[in-house]
């Protein structure tokens, strides 16, 4: 979520970022109201809460140009504030970091972050909220990245995106820890998107590893398996809002890419660690109390063409929608893009996309489903994404069409 408009500038931006090619920036003069960044809730993926009785560190890294000084009302400050909530959506309390303008700029990136002891929730917290704000007074430009929540001693229900370097609908692990410390190392600080190459559209996600001695990950989000918005069969759906997908089913998931630097003699030496996989993962889970709830995942090693370099090529893995455990219910799938422990060289992805294969005969039609990333987006509002839907019956390809904006 951004602010109104009129409010100040607000960019996904690349002008400035501390890892992963992005941050968050405001751009203001006074303004009649304040310019904020509010996150989605951050409580996701991995974990169901943000746990109480342990100790948070969290914070962010910032860069300051030409604010104003010495604010003397709280209109004139800039700001970021974790705010946690309640299961009925109460507030439990919120942490604010006030940063510092005591100079018009800083001369690099400043971190700031809690004390020990300093946050320990009383209770647990369903919704965690981040906001960046700058206050209707306050003027100048300041950039955001690497915000940090971990736990000192004990798990948080940390884990999710804090380098800001991908869109929304996207998340990542990467070393030496996740990300959540504000650390990126082992060449996944070189992760970014970019708009060096694209397959179709304008951006791509590119890995650059010069040694491979860590795995790591890059994976969409849990998308639903049956969203209940109208059947399959002559609809135009897109990869949020699949529907009819059943166990036995078999799903068709494939990207693009592009490869530079590669050592394709290490690969026949080691083995299946010196490739990339496609890892889906099926849940029972989907929303974000609900936990990650993974009953089924393989990591499934692509077999590259015997050379140092190849232009976009088509890979792709065909998996069967597997049984859940008894008593449960097959809710939601997410694909990670995931470099293997010895992998090293530079791949670029674009338009990693899901078909979904059902068996039918001349009476019945078939949808293949599939989804392009490949633009931007503003940590929390739409991508610019699209979706090709091609209907099948008896066997013969009808025309293609472009169908709806990924949300």
């Amino acid at each position: 979520m951004v602010s109104p408009e009129g409010v100040g500038t607000l960019s996904w931006a690349t002008d400035q970022s501390r890892s992963m090619g992005r941050s968050l920036k405001i751009e203001k003069g006074v303004t009649s109201e304040a310019a904020m960044w509010e996150s989605d809730n951050m409580v996701d993926l991995w974990s169901d809460r943000h746990f109480k009785d342990v100790d948070i560190k969290f914070g962010m890294y910032y860069m300051t140009s030409g604010v104003n000084t010495s604010p003397a009302t709280e209109d004139e400050k800039w700001y970021v504030s974790f705010t946690f909530y309640r299961e009925d959506a109460t507030m439990i309390g919120e942490t604010k970091f006030e940063l510092d303008q005591s100079a018009a700029s800083t001369s690099g990136w400043v971190a700031d972050t809690t004390d020990v002891g300093q946050v320990i929730l009383p209770e647990d917290s369903y919704t965690t909220i981040i906001r960046f704000v700058g206050g209707k007074d306050a003027t100048g430009t300041v950039w955001t990245d690497d915000y940090i929540f971990t736990g000192r001693g004990g798990w948080a229900g940390q884990d999710w995106n804090t380098q800001l370097g991908v869109p929304t609908g996207w998340f990542y692990w990467l070393p030496p820890s996740g990300g959540n410390d504000g650390l990126l190392s082992d060449g996944y600080e070189n992760t970014v998107v970019t708009d060096e190459y694209a397959y179709h559209g304008n951006y791509s996600l590119k890995f650059d590893i010069p040694v491979g001695t860590h795995d790591g990950f890059v994976g969409t989000r849990r998308y639903p398996l049956n969203s209940g918005l109208g059947p399959v069969q002559g609809g135009s759906n897109d990869i949020t809002a699949l529907n009819g997908v059943a166990v036995g089913d078999v799903l068709r998931i494939s990207v693009w890419i592009k490869a530079e630097n590669q050592e394709p003699d290490s690969v026949i030496s080691v083995g299946d660690q010196w490739s990339i996989s496609i890892t889906p993962i099926f849940h029972t889970t989907l929303g974000n109390n609900e936990g990650f709830g993974d009953y089924w995942a393989s990591d499934i090693p692509l077999t590259f063409p015997n050379a140092t370099s190849f232009d976009w090529t088509q890979f792709y893995v065909d998996v069967t929608v597997p049984e859940p455990p008894v008593g449960q219910e097959a809710k939601s799938l997410s694909v990670r893009l995931h470099p293997l422990g010895r992998w090293q060289g530079t791949k670029i992805y674009d338009m990693l996309g899901r078909q979904v294969r059902t068996l039918f005969d001349s009476e019945q039609n078939a949808g293949i489903f599939n989804i392009q990333w490949n633009g931007e987006n503003d940590f929390g509002s739409k991508v610019s994404s699209g979706t090709y839907i091609y209907m099948i019956k008896a066997g013969e390809f009808f025309q293609a069409k472009k169908m709806i904006l990924l949300k």
